[in-house]
């Protein structure tokens, strides 16, 4: 089964991005912050890092080049809150089904 890291810092919309990669057979880790999403890298074994547009004390683009550097092999998606959940669960699905990220 794919994993997928998805970092929020709001539980809810956390939760709904989550509850929809799940329903596609994703196994979804929740990190609450850049920090915990670190630590979670280093403890897991992930396909895609999910990483939300807002984060506290850093940007989501800095944490996706520091996921990168720690292990290239994931992919990493910006999600923001403006983004069709749809749109990225695809993208997760084609990322796992082989096809080209988009």
């Amino acid at each position: 089964m794919s994993s997928i890291l998805v970092v929020h810092e709001i539980s809810t919309e956390r939760e709904e991005i989550a509850r929809a990669l799940e329903a596609e057979g994703f196994t979804v880790v929740q990190a609450n912050s850049a920090a915990e999403a670190v630590r979670e890298i280093w403890g897991g074994n992930f396909l895609i890092a999910v990483i939300s547009t807002l984060l506290t004390g850093t940007t989501s683009t800095s944490l996706k080049q520091q996921l990168q550097q720690m292990a290239p092999e994931i992919e990493t998606l910006v999600h923001s809150k403006n983004d069709e959940l749809p749109k990225l669960v695809r993208k997760a699905i084609g990322i796992r089904d082989g096809e080209a990220a988009a």
